[in-house]
């Protein structure tokens, strides 16, 4: 014997059996409406559901299937936002880009490009390149600039007149002299090879032509 369900009876209160792997599972659209249909079939005839209770659960209903469809609508914009920001990176495929880092390379025919981070309009920043040994062999005056992002160039003149061979070196970035010297943010220059998606999908990274897998919100400038 099916015991009536009265109109006191809310959906919500209803709980369908969950797997044992999943005991917090959620209510979803179908078995929401299923539960629904239930309630109709078995309620009181002696005392049938109110309108404007049917109409409160239809309300119910709507808004579970208009979560679900939104969240569909919002992950096929994810997706999609996501396939753009790749399509966008690579026009940079080629160019040079500023990425955080001190290790940067001279080539043959390229000089080696970078920059530091200015806190502030200053003339008393400089840029301080080493050899593998961790020696200066090159400082160079950088003049006033503006805050922000301070480029140079090093063409791979040592101080003494030098010049050094093609390779990889490290960059130092100082503000003031002496005791009173701050080491500054430095970002070298890279040229992309190659634009990709993440590990993960989410997002899109660059691949320069030293082989440094590189995120696209870690770029600084396109140079």
């Amino acid at each position: 014997m099916i015991t009536p369900i009265g109109p006191d009876l809310n959906l919500g209160d209803l709980a369908l059996p969950t797997p044992e792997t999943d005991s917090n599972r959620q209510l979803g659209q179908g078995e929401f409406l299923t539960l629904m249909i239930t309630q109709l079939q078995n309620q009181d005839p002696m005392a049938p559901m109110e309108n404007g209770e049917f109409i409160a659960q239809m309300a119910q209903f709507s808004t579970v299937e208009g979560i679900s469809e939104m969240s569909q609508s919002m992950g096929g914009l994810t997706e999609s936002m996501y396939a753009t920001q790749v399509l966008q990176a690579s026009t940079m495929i080629g160019h040079s880009v500023l990425v955080e880092g001190d290790l940067a390379t001279l080539g043959s025919d390229a000089p080696l490009q970078g920059a530091v981070e200015l806190p502030f309009p200053t003339s008393g920043a400089s840029v301080q390149i080493f050899d593998g040994a961790g020696q200066i062999i090159k400082t160079i005056d950088l003049g006033y600039r503006n805050s922000g992002a301070a480029t140079f160039e090093w063409d791979g003149t040592l101080d003494n007149g030098d010049q050094a061979p093609p390779g990889t070196y490290r960059i130092g970035g100082a503000l003031g002299a002496g005791a009173e010297q701050q080491a500054l943010s430095t970002y070298t220059g890279a040229r992309v090879q190659s634009v990709a998606l993440t590990n993960d999908g989410r997002g899109a990274q660059i691949t320069t032509d030293t082989g440094e897998e590189v995120s696209l919100t870690k770029v600084k400038a396109i140079m």
